[in-house]
């Protein structure tokens, strides 16, 4: 219609006679959000002369001030228009005049420009402005708008989508009158005078407006200038060439309204009585310059409950010449009925030009609409996404009645602007929402879920809606049928939706029956609820709101409970009169401040969490499933009555120094059980657990038909003392899982000081909440024992004598004089022993000097040695240990002919030596870690002798027994490990002895080689016996805990061993010789016994 207006009018305008004003005034420009001035207000008050000169002879004044509440409404509302209106280009603002009136009333209205070469049409001053074909007149207003005497809101201005406040909503009063200055307006009368009451004879001015042109009556034909109009209580005899609104079926239409309505409706309607169907309340002299869509901000019905237009309003708008870019404020909407959609339709942002969305980015529009429902009995898929951060936004908003929506799970629907609600329920009865995708309001006072009719915006006192109600001035009406019954029938949740201000909010108006929240749902947010109203019977209209439901395949709740259902909330459930929560099924963790009609758990459900629930006296907190505080430890307070049937169970969880704990601040109606869960931790021997440090009640009726416990341990036992429960451990708690003697020593002193020891608790935890076959129980017993110092003293006793076997091995002088020797060696063994002892590995490397010196014509040689060396043992499974050991020896020996070929030979030395010794152990065991050290400095002796004889074998060659008998003597201090209080040891002195003798058979063979060299070649078998005790006794206590002590046996040496040796040498000259040998042992406990060296002899 844009082009018609135009091509009527083109450029030659005349206005109806304004008289300028000489008077001073406040001037405000209002701007959009692209920064340009839309209008030019003019707020006159009482000094400031007349705001409205239409009539010169007695121009409007203002009789009162215009306070700061109406200047910010006034601006919030045309603010809006400036948006929503693009301005043409070398667009100048249009000045609007603002003034005040002592009427109960508020209007706004515009100069009337005509053209004489087009008659019959009319345009509104602003209007033309905003067509970019009238430049306006700097001293006339193109609009004025008058404020009367309303009883107008003074909250604060807010973007909500709702009116709020009960009083006439004065954004949206404004916002409805500047309307009609923008061209909502008729240009229909009659001949009777203005305060008339009788019946009219309307008929249509020779000059029609844009709107007049768009109108229809129920034939569907237009008006004419000058058409009379025919209605049922109007004085106009029938003419069949008449403007006929008998039926009072009129409406305006539109290619742009067509778009929007999609054939739901011929048009938007419009009415020519007051109360349409009801010509007993008369003729709306206003003459349909209002549109009549269901409680909409631009009717004159006396209930509306929008503060915006609609999207086939602003489709209207556009009809009539106006320049929108109306898909930036609506998404879609839907008028019809019995619809159903797949709505692929998204909103987002839009481009540069206004002619396209930008997918995945937020829209920004004051208000925004996503999706619209305004039909009734409609199914509607949202398949795109909708995506507003704008001021007020709203995803989905619906009213009608009967819809069902239903979100997908890829869908995200998000209102994350100041007072964003992702989903809008504002009208009518039974809606269903099936929500598996994604609903947020997450900016400033978002709410997720708003059910909520609003308030009245021409003010709640005159009339007001909400479910099963309406009530004018003050008393109840009958209900129409669009609201007998809950406004949500199902709301079921299983994605995600979360609201700063609520997740879900239901309004003081708004039934809802059944909130379902099933598995997959996420909550954040509170839910909150001000419904407050009782049926015919009384009771109280309930919104049950249940946890864990199953749903079907399409995401509906079925009546069937869901034992997988599992969910933390962790907002608050507010809603003392109204909210009845039901735990249907699987477990559901409750953490915040509830005020709660009631609360049920069915059988076979759990409810846990930390919260304070406060229920409605009417009612009560009923449990017949399980009750369990926190989501470890945690409490629950009830204030109010509670009841547990027999079904019911709570389940606390406790410990020696904490627990679970509910409180009943009322009267508690007991029967079931109340079980207590035992938490690891370290349970004295004997201790107790008394009922009220898990459970307490103001007033108690019955009691628990059980109290029962579990214990998840091998090694205590919990029984129930009447009012409580106790904990005990047998004697072999720790001992029966030993898989030795010396482990049993350790677990049975264990046993016997678990009253006490708080030192020794985080191992009494470990083992007492281990797995319960007792194996880790095995596993720690050795390792808290001292076994990896038996096999550390085993090793330093091999290592001497392994010293002491470098000696034997070395030839004697066969020339007087002296002769020194050094001798690297090294040796390794494996100890596999039985089951009461310490397997483990050791190594050992280390030099040896010494010099000795024979007399001429003697037999004997007499000398000195020492040696150092460095060993390393590795402690094998279980008892995971390593020792580093450092030590020098220095000793004298005596040879008898060890050169000799023939006859007897022997040897005699002593030495003393030091150890500087280092030991980790690593003990880990059913979630126990530690690392206790220890260092010490040890001290050897060792005392020798051997004897043999050799029979010749040829020239070079010799053969012969071999005594000999050893002793040494080891000591290592008492020492106190660092580490955990709970496993390090304080170990008694070890003072070992070792008398081994062996027997055996040494073969030698030497080849003369040129230049005066020899090569030298032995070999030896022999059978090493212990003559002493081959075991050790350690003692050893924790050192946090002396009196937990504890002795082992463990083997120290061989029994007895074969050993086999072999050597070869080169005497290089009379002076030199060089060599290496090699020896191992065999049949003894050792396991790949093997030795090693290789010497230097210098004669000087």
């Amino acid at each position: 219609m844009d082009f018609k207006i135009k091509a009527l009018l083109g450029h030659t305008l005349l206005a109806l006679s304004w008289a300028g004003s000489a008077y001073a005034y406040e001037t405000e420009f209002i701007l959009n959000k692209q920064g340009q001035q839309a209008f030019e207000l003019r707020i006159y008050g009482p000094d400031d002369g007349g705001y409205d000169t239409s009539d010169q002879s007695n121009p409007r004044v203002s009789p009162w001030n215009i306070d700061e509440n109406g200047r910010l409404k006034i601006r919030a509302a045309l603010e809006r228009w400036a948006e929503i209106l693009n301005l043409p280009a070398g667009y100048t603002p249009a000045v609007i005049n603002l003034g005040t009136m002592n009427d109960k009333n508020a209007n706004a209205y515009g100069a009337q420009l005509s053209n004489p070469d087009h008659p019959n049409f009319v345009l509104s001053a602003l209007q033309a402005r905003l067509h970019g074909i009238f430049q306006g007149d700097p001293n006339n207003p193109d609009a004025v708008i008058s404020v009367g005497k309303l009883d107008l809101d003074t909250a604060p201005v807010n973007p909500s989508q709702l009116p709020l406040t009960g009083k006439a909503d004065y954004n949206a009063v404004i916002f409805h009158e500047l309307a009609h200055a923008l061209g909502i307006s008729n240009t229909v009368t009659d001949n009777l005078p203005e305060n008339s009451f009788d019946p009219p004879d309307p008929f249509f001015l020779n000059d029609l407006s844009p709107w007049a042109l768009g109108l229809r009556d129920d034939q569907g034909r237009a008006p004419s200038p000058g058409q009379k109009i025919l209605c049922s209580v109007c004085t106009n005899p029938y003419d069949p060439a008449a403007f006929d609104l008998r039926e009072d079926k009129g409406y305006f239409t539109g290619d742009h309204v067509q778009e929007v309505l999609n054939g739901a409706m011929p048009g938007i309607p419009v009415s020519i009585l007051n109360v349409h169907d009801q010509p007993r309340y008369g003729v709306d002299r206003n003459y349909m310059s209002h549109t009549e869509l269901r409680n909409s901000l631009m009717s004159h019905q006396t209930y509306r409950n929008y503060v915006n237009l609609m999207e086939a309003e602003l489709a209207a708008l556009q009809d009539i010449g106006l320049s929108i870019d109306r898909r930036n404020f609506f998404g879609y909407s839907v008028y019809g009925d019995g619809v159903t959609l797949n709505n692929t339709n998204g909103y987002f942002a839009r481009n540069a030009n206004g002619t396209a969305y930008l997918p995945g980015q937020y829209n920004m529009a004051t208000q925004g609409l996503g999706l619209h429902i305004y039909g009734e009995r409609n199914t509607i898929t949202q398949a795109a996404d909708l995506l507003t951060a704008g001021p007020g936004g709203v995803g989905v908003r619906v009213d009608g009645s009967e819809n069902t929506l239903l979100i997908p799970e890829a869908t995200r629907i998000h209102a994350q602007g100041w007072y964003g609600r992702g989903l809008q329920f504002s009208y009518g009865r039974h809606h269903n929402i099936v929500q598996q995708g994604e609903v947020r309001a997450d900016g400033q006072d978002g709410i997720g879920a708003l059910f909520d009719f609003g308030q009245n915006a021409m003010g709640s006192d005159d009339e007001y809606h909400g479910s099963w109600l309406v009530v004018v001035d003050g008393r109840l009406q009958a209900v129409p049928t669009i609201l007998q019954g809950a406004l949500i029938s199902n709301y079921d949740l299983s994605g995600t939706l979360s609201g700063q201000k609520a997740a879900i909010h239901i309004a003081d108006n708004a039934w809802v029956q059944n909130i379902n929240i099933l598995q997959g749902a996420q909550i954040t947010g509170d839910i909150t609820s001000d419904y407050n109203r009782r049926g015919s019977d009384q009771q109280l209209l309930l919104t049950r709101i249940s946890f864990g439901q199953k749903a079907d395949e399409n995401g509906r709740a079925t009546k069937a409970a869901d034992p997988n259902f599992q969910m933390r909330y962790d907002g608050n459930i507010k809603g003392q009169n109204n909210l009845a929560v039901v735990i249907a099924g699987g477990s559901t963790s409750l953490n915040g401040q509830h005020e709660l009609y009631g609360l049920r758990v069915d059988q076979g459900a759990t409810l846990y969490g930390n919260s304070e629930f406060t229920i409605n006296p009417e009612y009560n907190f009923t449990n017949n499933g399980t009750l369990s505080p926190g989501n470890s430890y945690g409490n629950m307070t009830i204030k109010g009555n509670f009841v547990q049937g027999a079904d019911g169970r709570i389940l606390v969880e406790a410990s020696t120094t904490q627990n679970d704990h509910i409180d009943v601040l009322g009267l508690a109606q007991l029967d079931g059980e109340l079980h207590v869960d035992l938490q690891p931790d370290w349970y004295q021997n004997g201790w107790t657990l008394n009922q009220d440090k898990v459970f307490t009640a103001s007033q108690t009726q019955g009691q628990f038909a059980a109290l029962n416990a579990t214990l998840a341990s091998p090694t205590l036992n919990v029984k129930s003392t009447g009012n409580g429960w106790s904990v005990s451990r047998n004697q072999d708690a720790y001992a029966q899982y030993a898989a030795s003697p010396n482990a049993a020593s350790v677990g049975t002193n264990l046993a016997q000081a678990s009253s006490g020891n708080q030192s020794l608790a985080a191992v009494y935890q470990a083992m007492d909440f281990s797995r319960t076959d007792g194996s880790d129980i095995g596993l720690a017993l050795d390792q808290l024992s001292a076994g990896s110092y038996a096999a550390q003293t085993a090793a330093a006793l091999r290592r001497e004598q392994l010293v002491s076997e470098q000696l034997r091995q070395t030839d004697g002088i066969n020339k007087s004089g002296w002769q020194s020797f050094i001798q690297t060696y090294g040796g390794r063994y494996h100890w596999q022993l039985g089951n009461n002892d310490v397997d483990h590995r050791s190594e050992t490397y280390g030099v040896m000097l010494g010099a000795e010196h024979r007399a001429e014509g003697s037999d004997w040689s007499l000398g000195v040695h020492g040696n150092a060396n460095e060993q390393r043992v590795n402690v094998d499974a279980p008892f995971q240990a390593k020792s580093k050991l450092t030590g020098l020896g220095l000793g004298v020996h005596a040879r008898y002919r060890g050169y000799s070929q023939e006859g007897w030979n022997g040897l005699a030395q002593l030495r003393v030596g030091i150890e500087q010794g280092k030991m980790n152990r690593n003990i880990s065991f059913a979630g126990y870690q530690a690392r206790p050290s220890s260092d010490w400095t040890g001290h050897t002796f060792s005392l020798g002798v051997q004897t043999g004889y050799n029979w010749a074998l040829g020239e070079n060659g010799s053969i012969g027994p071999v005594l000999a008998l050893d002793y040494l003597h080891y000591r290592r201090p008492g020492l106190e490990e660092s580490g955990d209080a709970a496993s390090r040891l304080r170990l008694d002195a070890s003072r070992q002895n070792a008398l081994q003798a062996s027997i055996g058979l040494a073969l030698r063979q030497n080849w003369n080689l040129s230049q005066d060299r020899q090569l030298q070649t032995s070999l030896s078998i022999a059978w090493e016996q212990a003559l002493l005790s081959r075991n050790q006794n350690q003692e050893a206590a924790f050192a946090s805990a002396q009196s937990v002590s504890f002795d082992g046996r463990y083997a120290r040496v061989d029994s007895h061993a074969l050993a086999l040796g072999t050597s070869i040498s080169l005497q290089q000259s009379e002076r030199l010789r060089l060599g290496l040998s090699a020896s191992t042992r065999l049949l003894g406990d050792s396991r790949a016994d093997i030795n090693g060296k290789l010497f230097l002899n210098w004669m000087f």
